[in-house]
């Protein structure tokens, strides 16, 4: 039998007390039937979706695995795009022992994929910001005495960008992370650039990331919207975030990625005080050709065990 359950919950924004924010979450709990393995039981079969508003600024985050993890990872997914870029890499870390007791927190930004239209710009410090408060309220706001969860923010090209600038400017709430396609090259930092490469990327990307970018760019993601944020990614200066980074990043490409050029890519993981560099199978969305090396790429970030794959040549 399946049962429903809502949620909410009141924060109060350091600032001020006038600032309170409601949180809802609505939880749908898929209870297996008859038969389950004692290792099932420890996991959630459903999933939870957890709304976190800061300001005027809303997030929705989809929430699945473990009720009381080890391990807590957050997908933040990139311009235009939505949660849904990070299926496979979701499937992947809760396939049983990718980790110890996990549980994926895969967000849609603001104005992206099931968020509410952002009423404004927002920058990658804010966006940032909204991931933190995230973490803070639904992966830290722990009991008295309960053990805290290593967390692992992962970012997927502009979403590589809100993770390194939530590391830096929230350390607390994002300690280790994974960048993944980082956007966007100081070498190539233009939208003609920019728009060139993505297009020489499209050629060979797999269907499945062409047709959830189709969906989330044209149907989930106002054209006014998209531009701004781009305009945003182009401005941020990643190279001047990582070196402010103090926890364990590891920075991953796709071995054909046109967009994340190697170049680019390693000196990223040098500038980083505690900088590793990885290539993995694939182009730009290398979490539809390579979902495990990501996970790899999670357990190096995390300090958990198991090691990443070797390097592609």
């Amino acid at each position: 039998m399946a049962r429903r359950r809502q949620l909410t919950t009141r924060s109060t924004s350091p600032a001020t007390a006038d600032d309170t924010q409601h949180v809802t979450e609505r939880v749908r709990f898929a209870r297996a039937r008859s038969g389950a393995s004692s290792a099932s039981s420890t996991t959630s079969a459903g999933t939870a979706e957890a709304r976190c508003a800061v300001g005027d600024l809303t997030a929705v985050v989809h929430v699945s695995g473990a009720d009381a993890p080890d391990v807590v990872v957050v997908l933040v997914h990139g311009v235009g795009s939505s949660a849904r870029a990070f299926d496979p890499v979701r499937r992947a870390l809760l396939r049983p022992r990718a980790l110890p007791r996990v549980a994926v927190h895969a967000v849609d930004l603001p104005g992206f994929g099931a968020a509410p239209r952002a009423p404004r710009d927002v920058s990658i410090e804010e966006h940032a910001a909204v991931v933190a408060e995230h973490v803070r309220r639904h992966v830290l706001d722990l009991p008295d005495g309960a053990p805290r969860p290593v967390v692992v923010l992962v970012g997927h090209s502009m979403g590589a960008q809100v993770v390194a600038q939530a590391m830096a400017d929230h350390p607390r709430e994002a300690p280790a992370g994974v960048l993944v396609g980082p956007t966007a090259d100081r070498h190539a930092r233009s939208a003609p650039r920019q728009a060139l490469r993505l297009a020489r990327d499209a050629v060979g990307e797999r269907p499945r990331a062409l047709a959830t970018l189709a969906v989330d760019y044209v149907l989930r993601c106002s054209l006014p919207h998209y531009a701004r944020q781009v305009r945003h990614m182009l401005a941020h200066r990643l190279e001047d975030v990582v070196p402010r980074v103090p926890g364990r990043l590891v920075v991953v490409r796709g071995a054909h990625d046109p967009i994340a050029p190697r170049r680019w890519c390693r000196e990223l993981a040098l500038a980083a005080p505690r900088g590793m560099f990885r290539e993995v199978r694939g182009r730009h969305h290398a979490m539809d050709a390579d979902p495990e090396g990501i996970v790899a790429a999670v357990r190096a970030a995390g300090g958990l065990p198991r090691g990443l794959p070797r390097d592609l040549p």
